[in-house]
């Protein structure tokens, strides 16, 4: 005689025959649960790492070790060099390789993120849906993707692999199985009232940090747009705007109106955060268009 146990969450399921039992247990192994009470006390309302709206395909593989609770996450549209926000608010204390970093958030609770191209530093101090890095290929040639795992040590402010617990993003209960990928999407968004819809010829966009305004595409400085949701006009190719490492850059230059300084300026759509390279789109995926 021998006991078969299952992880607490699947004992939910209960049958009179005995052989059902097993099988629909084991079938609730390969799926997702959303659940009132979390098994594991005080986790933050954690999110999903990508800009607000982000499809996001999530996948394990045999050897990911633990292959039902290590993510990696692929943003579908967008091989390369999305903004990876924070899942959380919280403290980056600490980076490592390849490209990775790791946040504590309290009560015990940190995640990790890997394998992006550049991140913030040690130190810094992040809301959830800040943007942390880029995605990349450090670590994994080739195959870009963000590494992510969620991990509990209380009492401890530091955490390592043997901390690793099943994941719970945006409210649902993650137990991942290989070859059996997921998609989802993200609702890392900003937590204000959205603004009217645009009228006219304004197209609404988001900025993942203050932005120089310009007299011209790479021109004078002349004033700020302030970090979140602005509209703008139109856009025109110009100077290329690139982060330290090139990995990310943008050539395209947004007319709008500036929070700081005066209307009709320009600034960088390297700044959106919700695009890749070279690309100019609002909120909602419509190209922003040309200026006539």
């Amino acid at each position: 005689m021998f006991e078969i146990q299952f992880p607490p969450i699947i004992t939910s399921v209960i049958l009179k025959n005995r052989y059902k039992t097993i099988a629909c247990a084991v079938l609730a192994m390969f799926s997702t649960h959303t659940f009132s009470a979390d098994p594991l006390p005080n986790r933050p309302a954690f999110k999903l790492p990508f800009p607000c709206g982000a499809q996001i395909e999530l996948k394990t593989y045999q050897g990911h070790g633990p292959d039902d609770k290590k993510i990696d996450m692929y943003r579908m549209g967008m091989f390369t060099g999305s903004p990876i926000t924070a899942s959380a608010d919280g403290l980056v204390h600490q980076a490592f390789y390849p490209g990775g970093i790791e946040i504590r958030h309290g009560n015990g609770w940190f995640t990790t993120y890997m394998h992006m191209s550049s991140h913030v530093p040690v130190g810094s101090n992040v809301k959830q849906g800040d943007v942390v890095g880029y995605m990349g290929d450090v670590g994994s040639p080739g195959i870009p993707h963000l590494h992510y795992e969620q991990l509990y040590a209380p009492g401890l402010n530091d955490a390592g692999s043997q901390h690793i617990v099943n994941p719970v993003l945006q409210g649902e209960w993650l137990y991942m199985v290989p070859n059996s990928p997921l998609v989802r999407t993200s609702a890392n968004c900003p937590n204000t009232t959205p603004p009217p819809p645009p009228t006219g010829n304004k197209y609404w966009v988001d900025t993942w940090g203050d932005a120089n305004g310009r007299s011209s595409p790479g021109g004078t400085v002349t004033g700020t747009l302030y970090k979140g949701t602005s509209y703008v006009y139109c856009k025109v190719w110009g100077p290329k705007v690139q982060n330290a490492t090139g990995a990310q850059w943008n050539h395209w230059w947004l007319k709008t109106d500036l929070d700081v300084g005066p209307t009709n300026q320009w600034v960088s759509a390297f700044m959106l955060s919700r695009w890749g390279n070279d690309q100019a789109k609002d909120n909602n995926g419509v190209v922003i268009p040309n200026c006539p």
